[in-house]
């Protein structure tokens, strides 16, 4: 929260602009989305797990023995799969539940038990059964919600914390402004040209973001952007130009109004040119009559 009003203060000063939060955005993503998802799965990883357990714990009889079913380990790189040994599983359980109460219906055709003590003795497992399972049940969807919570939290402070560094040193930033202007319903075209500094070849990604209105205004899209040449790798030490277009079709951007989003080029590595694009659509010129 500390972190949030510092953030609004720094755009009420004027240090930051009122459209940092949208802008910002998609480059924390793509620094940190990778990271916030593999920790996403470890949870849900552990949860499941925790999920399987707990039913083993709540299905199990006195008189399991050999016949103990282990639990399916959950692996987050294919879940699908551990549907399919969940669905094993539990059939297993059941079976073993109703051996378990074979034992009993058995018992009592021997005489060993009567058909009163099966009976209570039916009820007491289930009873007690049902108690433990909505009470560990409940600890455990509690237990994820904290740790989501506590994620959530830590990729909140981090987001605020890359906005604030902004403030703080605007050269941070690392923003190369496109301006892309053209008439509603035309074409507008930028180009710029990119070098590999580096002494091993250099294989060059683009990755467009959504666009939206630069006061913050209606809804983001995609926009369509064409880039060519689509495939480049650069040698060391040569340069190329690459070409930006993109149509502004005048259903999406309105005549006048400033639309901001983000292209990233980026190598194979840690090295990657932000570029914003500063997109406008001027009114079309009157057709002239013949």
């Amino acid at each position: 929260m500390q972190l949030y009003q510092q953030s609004l203060e720094c755009v009420a000063s004027g240090r930051l602009p009122p459209t940092i939060f949208q802008e910002y955005y998609p480059r924390f993503v793509q620094r940190h989305g990778a990271a916030y998802g593999e920790r996403l799965s470890q949870l849900f990883a552990g949860f499941m797990g925790r999920f399987a357990e707990l039913n083993k714990r709540n299905a199990a009889f006195p008189a399991d023995g050999d016949d103990a079913v282990p639990p399916p380990v959950f692996e987050a790189g294919d879940p699908a799969r551990w549907l399919e040994q969940y669905a094993e599983y539990a059939g297993k359980l059941n079976a073993r539940a109703v051996k378990a109460y074979r034992r009993q219906l058995d018992q009592v055709a021997e005489g060993a038990l009567s058909p009163e003590d099966a009976q209570r003795n039916v009820s007491e497992d289930m009873s007690r059964g049902l108690e433990h399972s909505l009470r560990d049940a409940g600890q455990l969807y509690l237990q994820l919600l904290l740790e989501l919570d506590g994620l959530r939290g830590r990729f909140e402070g981090e987001y605020l914390a890359g906005i604030l560094a902004l403030a703080a040193d605007p050269s941070q930033a690392e923003v190369t402004a496109v301006v892309l202007e053209a008439p509603a319903g035309g074409v507008a075209f930028q180009s710029f040209t990119l070098e590999n500094t580096t002494d091993a070849p250099m294989p060059v990604r683009y990755m467009a973001t959504e666009v939206r209105r630069m006061d913050g205004v209606g809804q983001a899209f995609a926009p369509k952007v064409m880039i060519a040449p689509e495939v480049l790798e650069l040698a060391p030490g040569e340069a190329a130009t690459i070409r930006l277009s993109m149509p502004l079709e005048a259903d999406r951007f309105e005549v006048g109004i400033p639309y901001v989003g983000f292209l990233y080029v980026m190598d194979e590595g840690e090295r990657r040119v932000d570029l914003q694009l500063r997109i406008v659509a001027s009114a079309a010129a009157p057709k002239q009559e013949g």
